[in-house]
């Protein structure tokens, strides 16, 4: 499997090795782009030759190469071509709307204007911006706003006009529009709604090209080898991306999903090609998960919950499909091997899921499932318990606590926020949690979920659930083990061990010894795949 001689070792540091044991060694060996050997500085230095390459750890944290199991990979990289609504003095919808107007100055008109991770909830006016907000500097061009959580959408009447939408429109299935007083369509779009914006506003091929290049660049300095592609690139991606992981232009390693939300995305389709399933291609680029959109976001909010919402008596969030409806997708992929996931977020989306699922397992028995649950919000003890018996695997956002969890308590109430992303009692119950960002939702750097995994902190200095915090190794195995885990790949990645991918990180400190708050910021020295390394900081 590897030569007798090390290409690269690393000596004199602290290796999280992630095995079943969370051993600590001094001391790793890589050849041809794999493990060759795990242990002490003497034991690792005699694997080297006159051509090796020799990296002092210095006392630094070595981990496996960090794996995000659920981040939007083309829209990481669109990030740099939008209007962050994130950035310092974007608080208030008239500042949002001043980037529109030089943006409509110096772009062509007909030209879209993008933007994303606005908080309505967070902005001066306490309200969505709106088309009419938009059509007063930028009435010849297309204005697309996303909301942080991405199930939202402000648009401007040319927008509207390029996605086919007469302002009469009725809301769909699993989606509405905001509206004037007279009825009319305003330029918000929630859910299924705002589907038709998305296909319109989708990215020229070069500037798909331009967006899967910048967000390889920024995964790999953020320490991330592997990511969990949760929606985007099965599709018209799908090409760019394969000529660009062939031309060695990306190196993160992709787990591409097939994501739908009504019967006719054409990704349906899949279901109907015989042979076709999760797992085919290679480990640079291989087909995820079939996923199937269910319900709204955790901070919209639109999850979809059993009993209504603490700030709303009225209001139980966005159900996209009936029982009946869910089974029968969910039924079709499972049967034709896909390994399925649905997004849920509410207690009612997470129960409808486990019940298609578990029907889908029943008519069809698989050996060696690992059905997936994206986000599994509010999962209280009954969930847990049905989690854990149908050996489901959630791919979880403890990132989402610092930017979201003053609304989830405000939203929900403190005994909903509270089993939020319970992490550690489906751990402790014998389950595997995979961690994850959802970026651009919030900050993609696996550092910042490891962090918030241990405080479940918010910005307004609560704790929600502070029982579900875990210990550090813990948050660590979340982000490295467990999502490969949930992609079949623990064989092969995941954890320092003798033969497995060299996909490392060399943190800058000892992470042991980082202040927990500190985390998110500790800067990535060296991003290593396969062997090769792939990010180095100057």
């Amino acid at each position: 499997m590897t030569g007798d001689r090390a290409d690269l070792v690393f000596t004199g540091g602290v290796v999280h090795t992630v095995d079943a044991n969370n051993h600590i060694a001094e001391a790793v060996a890589v050849s041809d782009g794999r493990i060759l050997a795990v242990g002490s500085n003497a034991e690792v230095t005699a694997t080297a030759g006159p051509d090796t390459r020799h990296v002092e750890l210095n006392g630094r944290s070595l981990t496996p190469g960090f794996i995000d199991a659920h981040q939007h990979f083309t829209g990481v990289g669109g990030m740099a071509h939008s209007i962050d609504c994130k950035a310092p003095g974007m608080d208030s919808i008239s500042a949002i709307v001043e980037e529109v107007r030089k943006r409509a100055e110096s772009q062509p008109p007909g030209t879209w204007i993008r933007g994303r991770g606005y908080d309505h909830s967070k902005l001066v006016e306490q309200r969505h911006p709106n088309r009419h907000d938009f059509d007063a500097v930028a009435p010849e061009h297309p204005v697309i706003f996303v909301r942080t959580c991405g199930h939202i959408s402000a648009f401007n009447t040319k927008a509207a006009e390029l996605a086919g939408l007469p302002l009469d429109s009725e809301d769909p299935v699993g989606g509405r529009f905001d509206r004037d007083p007279d009825g009319s369509v305003n330029g918000v779009a929630f859910e299924r709604a705002a589907a038709p914006f998305r296909n319109a506003s989708a990215p020229s091929r070069d500037e798909l090209r331009e967006h899967l290049i910048a967000a390889n660049a920024s995964d790999l300095a953020s320490g991330l080898t592997s990511v969990h592609d949760a929606g985007g690139l099965l599709g018209p991606p799908m090409d760019v991306a394969t000529e660009l992981v062939n031309a060695g232009a990306i190196q993160v390693r992709l787990y591409a999903f097939a994501t739908v939300n009504t019967f006719e995305h054409p990704l349906v389709g899949l279901l109907n090609q015989t042979g076709l399933h999760t797992g085919f291609g290679s480990d640079r680029l291989r087909i995820g998960s079939f996923k199937v959109m269910t319900d709204g976001s955790s901070s919209g909010p639109t999850a979809s919950t059993r009993e209504p919402y603490h700030v709303d008596p009225d209001d139980s969030g966005i159900l996209y499909w009936e029982q009946e409806e869910l089974d029968d997708l969910i039924g079709r992929a499972h049967r034709a091997g896909w390994q399925c996931t649905v997004h849920a977020v509410g207690d009612r989306a997470i129960e409808q899921t486990l019940n298609s699922m578990a029907r889908a397992e029943s008519e069809a028995p698989r050996e060696g499932l690992r059905h997936r649950i994206e986000h599994c919000g509010i999962t209280p003890p009954d969930l847990q318990r049905r989690v854990l018996d149908q050996r489901i695997v959630p791919a979880m956002q403890p990132a989402f606590f610092w930017e979201f969890g003053d609304g989830y308590i405000n939203n929900y109430g403190r005994e909903r926020a509270d089993v939020m992303f319970p992490a550690k009692s489906i751990l402790e119950g014998g389950g595997i949690v995979a961690g994850s960002s959802d970026s651009p939702v919030t900050d993609y750097r696996p550092l910042f979920g490891i962090e918030q995994a241990l405080t479940r902190a918010t910005m307004g200095g609560d704790v929600c659930g502070p029982d579900e915090r875990v210990d550090l190794e813990t948050a660590i195995r979340m982000h490295t083990i467990n999502g490969a885990h949930a992609e079949f790949a623990e064989d092969r990645k995941g954890s320092i061990e003798v033969g497995k991918y060299a996909d490392l990180t060399l943190l800058s400190e000892d992470i042991r010894r980082v202040e927990v708050t500190e985390l998110r910021d500790l800067p990535i020295a060296m991003t290593v795949v396969e062997g090769a390394v792939v990010y180095e900081a100057s």
